[in-house]
């Protein structure tokens, strides 16, 4: 019989048409394999794995180093800026924004390379963004800020009082690209504005009380405020005299306050610089009012004596006092309670028929002052 012929056409030896030789899948998989990472040689694989199982083969490993279309260079710009804040404190241009903390493409931005801030003289109205650059000159530039960082930069006045200036930034990548000017703050450079020179804090019943003196040329007065141990001063109000009443406070815990004076300008207001500091922990040393409404049953046993509820919040009680009327010289009042009283009655059964009685009431307040004494009611026993 003639041998029988693998691959190949009976008798021909030629292979069968549209298909590949054994020996060149062997080396295809070979070099899928050495792909995935597995060192092998084309004589290695087995002689006798058929097409069937190197198609599998080929088939599960073809992903392995497939080249795709090329990807372009990422460009690295830096986003835009669009909160860019100016104003004028003192004699200082005071300057906040917040660096970008992405890239156009979305890519996470440690650093922004450059950032440069430019400002133009503008006459009043809109300020177009396309045409900035036009006659805008660099006033400052700063290197490698964080990206995403809140920034906060002090510049000397740029310009003279009534000069109206608009600023924007820059974001630079470190080949120089730049996606343009960000949003325009506009500030208008008014006269210096000093500010009071002397910050006095006192505490009132209900409030604590600012007092300094008036500043010349300032339309007003903006206040500042600190509490606790945060170290942050946050804007509290605004008042046209030199004074300001806190009311929102806590007895025992510690405040700071500021003041600046400001001028009115068309882009707003300029501020001068911080006032000195004054600083005030609150104690409660004022007693409530003196109770009010005093009256009285008196039987032969007893006076009956009750009076108004005090209207302070933080009344903790009363004291009753009494004194008594004999001869030309009265007796000194004692307090008849021993505990504090938490309702405004008290029934008096030390009493003796045919004397009279002089009864006055106090009231205390949760930290122990107690107010003076209400007016003196006289109670006759029967």
């Amino acid at each position: 019989m003639p041998p029988r012929n693998r691959g190949g056409v009976a008798g021909t030896g030629a292979p069968f048409p549209g298909r590949t030789p054994v020996s060149h899948n062997r080396s295809r998989a070979a070099a899928l394999l050495r792909c995935a990472g597995l060192t092998v040689r084309p004589d290695s694989l087995l002689p006798a794995v058929g097409a069937g199982v190197l198609a599998v083969l080929l088939l599960t490993l073809s992903g392995c180093g497939a080249i795709g279309d090329p990807m372009p260079p990422l460009l690295n710009i830096p986003a835009r800026t669009a909160d860019l804040q100016a104003s004028q404190r003192g004699a200082e241009l005071i300057l906040q924004w917040t660096a970008p903390g992405q890239t156009t493409e979305g890519i996470a931005l440690k650093q922004v390379d450059r950032t440069s801030l430019l400002a133009k003289v503008v006459e009043t109205g809109s300020v177009d963004a396309a045409s900035f650059d036009t006659g805008a000159r660099e006033l400052a530039t700063w290197n490698d800020l964080a990206g995403g960082q809140k920034v906060e930069r002090h510049l000397p006045l740029p310009a003279s009082p009534g000069v109206r200036l608009a600023l924007a930034v820059k974001n630079f990548s470190a080949r120089g690209r730049t996606l343009g000017v960000s949003n325009i703050a506009i500030v208008q450079i008014g006269p210096l504005v000093s500010p009071p020179p002397k910050l006095s804090a006192t505490v009132q019943p209900a409030a604590i009380r600012l007092e300094w003196a008036p500043v010349s040329g300032a339309a007003g007065y903006r206040v500042y405020k600190r509490s606790g141990e945060n170290p942050q001063f946050a804007y509290l109000g605004s008042t046209t005299a030199p004074l300001f009443e806190d009311s929102n406070f806590e007895w025992g815990e510690p405040y700071a306050y500021f003041v600046r004076a400001y001028a009115e300008v068309s882009t707003g207001i300029d501020e001068s610089a911080d006032s000195p500091v004054a600083a005030i922990v609150p104690h409660d040393v004022f007693p409530p009012s003196p109770p009010a409404g005093l009256r009285a049953v008196a039987t032969e046993t007893s006076a009956e004596i009750s009076w108004n509820l005090s209207p302070e919040p933080d009344t903790a009680g009363y004291n009753i006092y009494r004194r008594v009327l004999s001869g030309s010289a009265p007796s000194p009042p004692v307090r008849l309670n021993a505990e504090l009283l938490s309702a405004p009655v008290f029934s008096d059964k030390d009493v003796q028929r045919q004397r009279r009685y002089v009864y006055t009431v106090t009231a205390v307040d949760d930290k122990g002052n107690e107010s003076g004494p209400s007016a003196p009611l006289e109670v006759a026993i029967p």
